[in-house]
């Protein structure tokens, strides 16, 4: 049995079709716990309502204005033994439910499960596919040697409700990277893996994502990476350390991290307006990009070369 963890604040113009795209599930054996953060538009009132027809669902009241928090909250209030995150912005595709607890029962070793997910617009409409995070025991394994990051969709994240606890859970202080810090905290204890199938709709609010939290979002995840190695050195690394060092650095380098974290605004923007097929804003923003940082985004559009055929491929869950 699965409980689904959706966080929640201000939500309201979303959180409808996120609660339908869980109470229509194929897989039926859940509850869903609601955590909201003390929002002031009508989410609640759409939580309520819905609570009052189906008994699977449940909410909490909170005010942390922390979104690691609020989730915590939620798992720590679960009755079953795997959680399943989904904010109340996105959407589940109908049987990820199913096909992850198919996947938990085939290969009980793996203490977290997630997938591709399909990114959206504001609107819903459809943009391109995400694919991230290791699809096979080999290729889980070969990024733990090597002390690299694990990337995934954190809307698609199934992840044993025991484990979760045992780790600490989602630490608030990685604000915007805390589901994949968490990811790697997981990994030093059991198998992560995803499943090469669509889980989800992961919903891009556009210009919600700025330079200064591409800049910090990229800091955190570098982080993550030399803590991995440290510690696969017998070592360790602290955060507020790491942070206070970069924060010394030479006048010339803190300049060229404040132009890679516009790059990284401006490539996503780019990224965004080709989806939506508007192609002299993404022109725009990706002359931007290159003009801010081309080193980035040459790594970035040649990753995506690489990729275009793996997304392809990718088979869609019905």
């Amino acid at each position: 049995m699965i409980s689904v963890i959706m966080p929640s604040y201000n939500s309201g113009s979303f959180l409808a079709d996120a609660i339908e795209s869980v109470i229509n599930q194929t897989y039926p054996h859940f509850e869903l716990i609601v955590c909201d953060d003390g929002s002031i538009d009508e989410t609640l009132e759409i939580a309520e309502s819905y609570a009052t027809r189906d008994p699977r669902i449940r909410i909490l009241r909170n005010n942390f204005r922390s979104v690691s928090v609020n989730a915590n909250s939620g798992v720590s209030a679960a009755r079953y033994p795997w959680v399943a995150r989904l904010d109340a912005d996105d959407l589940a595709t109908i049987n990820r439910l199913e096909h992850q607890i198919e996947a938990a029962e085939r290969e009980p070793g793996v203490i977290c499960w997630g997938g591709a997910a399909q990114l959206i617009n504001k609107e819903g409409r459809k943009l391109r596919i995400a694919r991230l995070g290791p699809e096979s025991e080999a290729e889980f394994n070969e990024i733990r040697r090597s002390g690299d990051v694990i990337y995934m969709m954190g809307l698609t994240t199934m992840i044993r409700r025991d484990v979760f606890l045992q780790v600490g859970g989602y630490d608030p202080r990685f604000n915007s990277a805390d589901d994949i810090e968490l990811l790697s905290r997981l990994a030093e204890v059991g198998s992560v893996r995803a499943l090469p199938l669509v889980l989800g709709s992961y919903r891009l609010h556009g210009t919600s994502f700025t330079a200064s939290r591409s800049k910090l979002q990229s800091r955190l995840f570098r982080f993550i990476k030399a803590r991995n190695k440290a510690r696969l050195a017998g070592n360790d690394l602290e955060l507020e350390s790491y942070l206070e060092a970069l924060d010394r650095q030479s006048y010339v380098k803190r300049v060229r991290e404040n132009l890679s974290g516009l790059a990284r605004e401006y490539y996503r923007h780019a990224t965004l307006g080709f989806a939506e097929r508007r192609v002299f804003k993404g022109l725009g923003w990706g002359l931007m990009a290159f003009l801010a940082d081309p080193a980035y985004t040459g790594r970035r559009l040649k990753k995506k070369a690489e990729t275009a055929g793996r997304r392809r491929s990718l088979k869609h869950v019905a």
